[in-house]
């Protein structure tokens, strides 16, 4: 995607103006932009054993979901950075909103996380959800990230990646629109290894994928009215027709999920 700004510009002109963020809550839930919500966030969380006063990185935090979620269930500090001047914007109003005590437990910046400079062992734990496929320069990513994550830290992601190194031309026109690098799920494992992660677990998630996203869909068709009343028939259809190429795309094992964890 070219450049900082480019990709800063690109993101806030297109899949993630305010127009489309409004569009992606009526899916995922308020404050939330990626897979499941805050269903698959609390799932996912589980797995951390956070305990209060821990200090989290979430990179690409989107619109705060996650952020939020993890200081009031765990009561740990959360640093949130995205790209997106739009989403970040979203992510502080929504903080406006909480109580005192959580709203100082979190903290929002618009920073390319490949530039960005952080004090080294300074956190607890990473945490992403659909975000790094944006970044192309991951083994540099993955390397910073385990810079910035004390001994003993941990990591987990979800992330989009590919069934096979070369897909359909549909899909691989679709990854390349939107500026995405996706790896194959055994070869995101293979550079958190070579970043020097430990313990890397790289699992195929893509059932659970499938089983979020037709609820999702159920969901869209069940608001269908008072959506285009909201929005147009144009964003319903965009909606549903992006979500159905996504399953279609799974059952051709074009397009899976992936989950990994690792400790420092």
């Amino acid at each position: 995607m070219g450049d900082r700004n480019a990709s800063q510009e690109f993101l806030d002109a297109h899949q993630y103006s305010d127009h489309s963020i409004s569009r992606y809550e009526k899916i995922f839930g308020r404050t939330y932009v990626s897979t499941g919500g805050e269903g698959t966030t609390k799932d996912l969380t589980k797995k951390m054993n956070l305990q209060p006063g821990q200090r989290v990185l979430d990179v690409g935090c989107g619109i705060g979901g996650s952020a939020f979620y993890l200081a009031k269930t765990y009561g740990v500090q959360v640093l949130g950075l995205d790209l997106s001047r739009n989403m970040i914007n979203k992510a502080q109003q929504y903080q406006g909103e909480l109580d005192e005590p959580v709203k100082r437990l979190v903290d929002f910046q618009v920073a390319d996380v490949l530039k960005v400079n952080l004090p080294a062992e300074s956190f607890d734990a990473v945490y992403s959800r659909d975000a790094i496929l944006h970044i192309g320069n991951k083994e540099e990513l993955f390397a910073k990230l385990l810079s910035w994550v004390k001994p003993g830290g941990q990591l987990l992601i979800t992330d989009y990646a590919r069934g096979q190194e070369q897909c359909g031309q549909e899909f691989e026109d679709y990854v390349a629109g939107r500026g995405y690098r996706l790896l194959t799920v055994p070869q995101y494992g293979k550079l958190l290894e070579e970043a020097g992660w430990k313990e890397v677990e790289a699992v195929d998630n893509t059932k659970e994928f499938v089983a979020v996203m037709k609820r999702e869909l159920e969901l869209l068709s069940s608001i269908k009215d008072s959506f285009i009343t909201e929005f147009s028939q144009k964003d319903y259809n965009d909606l549903e027709n992006g979500w159905t190429k996504k399953l279609g795309w799974v059952s051709r094992n074009e397009h899976v999920w992936g989950l990994y964890t690792a400790k420092k």
